[in-house]
């Protein structure tokens, strides 16, 4: 649980410099970001940048959560 925490923060601290340093403009390709690696707190960041980011992170969480429940019931039924 500690490890999501801290993730999330250190997405939310570094994400505007990564985005900078690999000129990332796109408004959906932040939000992607911000959602997947930053989770709820990188969709709160996204929020702040902009309708579109905030959109795109919240969709972003959904879809990876998800594929991570459908991931883990497949594997799972394997062993």
């Amino acid at each position: 649980m500690a490890v999501i925490i801290i993730t999330g923060v250190f997405g939310n601290i570094i994400g505007e410099a990564v985005f900078k340093i690999f000129h990332i403009k796109e408004a959906v390709a932040k939000g992607v970001a911000l959602g997947t690696s930053a989770h709820a707190i990188g969709t709160a960041r996204a929020m702040e940048l902009g309708e579109v980011e905030g959109a795109m992170s919240s969709l972003a969480i959904a879809v990876a959560g998800l594929i991570t429940v459908i991931g883990a019931s497949v594997f799972a039924n394997l062993y």
